[in-house]
C-alpha cells in the first residue's frame, strides 16, 4: 500500500540529495564524489536499523562544517578525503558505543544558544571558504583558520574568473527566485481551490531548485567550451564513475600516515566525538519534529545506534560522517513518504547516477556549487537569536538570559577564530560550570504576602509591596540542598536573619523547591537549628514534600538526648506557608509579643 508513495517520494528526495551531497562535500573540503558516496551505503544501513520513517540520512551542512574544521591542517584534497572516511569511522564507533550505553542524554549539554552560536560561526567560515570557488581562484593557497584564509583570498583576488563570478551571482539570483516561488506556491496550495494547473508542477520544480541550477549551469559550461573541452570557468572535472569501492577507512594511506606520525591524532578522536554528538543532535531533532507531527514515537538510543552503524559501515565505502537534513526530512513528509523504503530508493537513484551519469557532472561549474552553498548557508546564520538574547540582558530575577548571551558569543567567536572544537568545547565547559554554580549557590529569597493576588507569597525583592511581619522571616531556598550547597544555604540564611531590620525570633523555611536532602545537609541543619535554639530563635518548615518531609520528621521532630524540645517544634509537617506563619504568630503571642496583620511592616 505504501510502495507507490515511497517510490515517488524516495526518487524525488534522491535527486535533490544527489546535488546537495556534492555541495556538502565542497563544504567539507573533500573530493565532491565523497558526497554521493555518503548517500549510498549510510541510508541503507539506517533504513534497516532506524526508527523514523521520514529521516533522510546522507550528508548534512552542519556535519560538513565540523568535518572541514577537523581537516583544515591537511593541504592535499586526497588526504582530506581519506581522513574524512576515517572520521566517519571514528564518529560512527562513538555513536554505536553511546547508543548501546543508552547515552543519548549527552546531547542535552548542547544548549540551543550554544548550537546557534556554533552554527552561525561555522556558517561564517563556510561563506568565507566558498569565496574561492565563487571567484574562481584556482591557484589560491590553502589557508588555515579564518584570518589566514581571508589573507589567502585577498592575495589571489587578481586571478578572479569573472565569467564564473557572473554565473555564480546569477545562479544565486535564480535560487532566490525559486525559493520565493516555493513559498508562494505553498501558501496558495494551502488555501481553498481550485488552483491553476501549473501550481503543483511549479511547487515540485521549486523543491528541486538545486537540480535546476545544476542543469542550467552545466549546459552553459558545455556550450561555451571550446573544441578541446576547455571551459571558460573552473568546473568540477573528472569524477570517477562506478559505485564506491570497499576499502577500510583505517587502511587508507592518509590514515596509516596519521597512525604512524600521531599527527593531530588525539584531536581527531576528540573531534570525532564532537561530530558524533552534533550529527546525532541534528538528525534526532529533525526526526522528532516529524514524529510529533505524524503521531509516532522514535527511540533516541536506537536512533543513535542506527546513525552510528550508518557512519561506520559507510566509512568502508568512502563516506564521511552522515547526518539527517531538516529540509530533506521535511520534504519527505510533504511528498508522502511513509516508510524507510524511500531510503532504499535513494540507493537505487544514487547508484544509477554514479554508474552512468558522472560524465555529465564533468562540466558542473564550481561557481554553481558555491552559489548553492552560499545561499543555503546564509539561512543558517542566526544573529536573530543573539539579538533576542541581547534584549534579555537584565537580571535573572527579572527574566534575563545573560548566561545564554555569553554562551552564544563564546561559541560564535571561538568557532571562528579558534575552530569548531574549541568553540563548542569552551561553550559546553562554561555551561557546565554554570550548572555546577547553580547547584552550589542556588537563590535564597525573602518572601512577602501579596494581598492583591489573594495573599500568595512572592519574592520581596521583586514584589516590593509584599507584606512581612516583625519578628518573622519567611525564606525560600530555590534549589537542591546537598553537600554542594549546604554551606551556601547556611551563609545566606544567617545573612538574611542578621540583616533583617527587626530582630528575627522565628524563621519560616519554605522547602517547596527542595527535592532531596543528603547527610551533609541534615548535619548542617542540625548544627544551625541547635545554635538558633540556644539563642531563642525558632524554626518552622513549610511545603516540605515526600522524602524531604520524611527526613525532617525523622531527624528533627523528636527531642534529642538531654533536651525536652525538638529542634523543629511544630505539630505537623504537612503545612503550607500560610499555616506556618499563623503558627509563628501564635508562638510569638505566647512569648508576649503582639503581632497581627494590622501591625505588619508595610502598614
Amino acid at each position: 500500500q505504501d510502495f507507490f508513495y515511497d517510490f515517488i517520494g524516495g526518487a524525488t528526495i534522491a535527486l535533490i540529495c544527489l546535488v546537495q551531497t556534492l555541495a556538502h562535500a565542497a563544504i567539507a573540503t573533500t573530493d565532491v564524489i565523497q558526497g554521493p558516496y555518503c548517500a549510498f551505503v549510510p541510508p541503507f544501513v539506517y533504513a534497516m536499523l532506524g526508527t523514523s520513517p521520514h529521516a533522510s540520512i546522507s550528508s548534512g551542512a552542519i556535519a560538513a562544517i565540523l568535518i572541514a574544521d577537523q581537516l583544515q591542517y591537511w593541504h592535499d584534497i586526497q588526504e582530506r578525503t581519506e581522513l574524512a572516511s576515517l572520521l566517519g569511522l571514528i564518529s560512527g564507533i562513538w555513536l554505536v558505543v553511546l547508543g548501546l550505553c543508552k547515552a543519548a542524554y549527552l546531547v542535552r549539554f548542547l544548549s540551543q544558544s550554544l548550537i546557534s552560536g556554533f552554527v552561525t560561526g561555522g556558517s561564517v567560515l563556510i561563506l568565507e571558504g566558498q569565496l574561492k570557488n565563487l571567484f574562481g581562484l584556482v591557484n589560491m593557497r590553502h589557508g588555515i583558520g579564518f584570518i589566514d584564509t581571508g589573507r589567502a583570498i585577498l592575495e589571489a583576488l587578481p586571478e578572479t574568473n569573472y565569467v564564473g563570478l557572473a554565473l555564480g551571482l546569477s545562479m544565486m539570483g535564480v535560487l532566490q527566485l525559486m525559493m520565493w516561488l516555493k513559498k508562494y506556491t505553498q501558501a496558495q496550495l494551502k488555501g481553498k481551490g481550485p488552483h491553476p494547473w501549473w501550481m503543483k508542477p511549479a511547487k515540485i520544480l521549486s523543491e528541486m531548485k538545486e537540480l535546476v541550477l545544476v542543469a542550467l549551469s552545466t549546459t552553459f559550461a558545455y556550450v561555451t567550451a571550446d573544441a578541446s573541452g576547455q571551459t571558460l570557468l573552473p568546473v568540477v572535472g573528472t569524477i570517477p564513475p562506478g559505485l564506491p569501492p570497499f576499502q577500510p577507512a583505517y587502511d587508507l594511506p592518509a590514515a596509516r600516515a596519521m597512525f604512524q606520525t600521531q599527527y593531530h591524532l588525539h584531536e581527531f578522536i576528540v573531534g570525532g566525538f564532537l561530530v558524533a554528538l552534533t550529527s546525532f543532535l541534528t538528525t534526532y531533532a529533525t526526526s522528532k519534529k516529524q514524529a510529533l507531527q505524524h503521531g509516532y514515537q522514535i527511540d533516541a538510543s536506537q536512533e543513535m545506534f542506527a546513525l552510528g552503524m550508518a557512519g561506520t559501515c559507510g566509512s568502508f565505502f568512502g563516506s564521511f560522517p552522515p547526518s539527517g537534513s531538516l529540509s530533506r526530512t521535511s520534504l519527505a513528509s510533504e511528498v508522502g513518504v511513509r516508510t524507510q523504503m524511500s531510503g532504499l530508493m535513494k540507493i537505487v537513484v544514487v547508484g544509477t547516477s554514479l554508474s552512468f551519469f558522472t560524465p555529465v557532472l564533468y562540466y558542473l561549474p564550481k561557481a554553481t556549487l558555491a552559489a548553492i552553498i552560499l545561499r543555503s548557508t546564509w539561512s543558517l546564520v542566526d544573529f536573530k537569536t543573539a539579538r533576542e538574547l541581547w534584549k534579555a540582558w537584565k537580571p535573572d530575577k527579572l527574566g534575563g538570559m545573560k548566561r545564554d548571551f555569553v554562551v552564544w558569543w563564546i561559541s560564535f567567536f571561538l568557532t571562528i577564530f579558534m575552530g569548531v572544537l574549541y568553540g563548542i568545547g569552551s561553550a559546553v565547559l562554561f555551561s557546565l560550570l554554570m550548572i555546577v554554580r547553580d547547584a552550589a549557590m542556588p537563590r535564597m529569597v525573602s518572601l512577602g504576602q501579596i494581598e492583591s493576588l489573594g495573599n500568595i507569597w512572592r519574592d520581596t525583592e521583586v514584589w516590593g509591596e509584599g507584606r512581612t511581619f516583625p519578628g518573622i522571616l519567611v525564606a525560600e531556598f530555590r534549589g537542591p540542598l546537598s553537600f554542594a550547597s549546604a554551606d551556601w544555604f547556611q551563609q545566606e540564611l544567617e545573612r538574611m536573619r542578621l540583616s533583617s531590620p527587626d530582630q528575627v525570633e522565628i524563621v519560616v523555611l519554605s522547602f517547596g523547591s527542595v527535592h532531596d536532602l543528603d547527610k551533609t545537609a541534615i548535619e548542617m541543619l542540625r548544627e544551625l537549628f541547635t545554635e538558633w535554639q540556644k539563642r531563642g530563635v525558632s524554626c518552622i518548615v513549610a511545603d516540605a514534600k515526600s522524602r524531604v518531609r520524611l527526613l525532617l520528621e525523622q531527624h528533627f521532630a523528636k527531642p534529642r538526648k538531654g533536651s525536652k524540645t525538638p529542634l523543629l517544634d511544630q505539630p505537623a509537617f504537612l503545612i503550607g506557608i500560610d499555616d506556618a506563619v499563623q503558627l509563628a504568630k501564635r508562638i510569638l503571642h505566647r512569648r508576649g509579643r503582639q503581632i497581627s496583620c494590622y501591625n505588619a511592616r508595610d502598614d
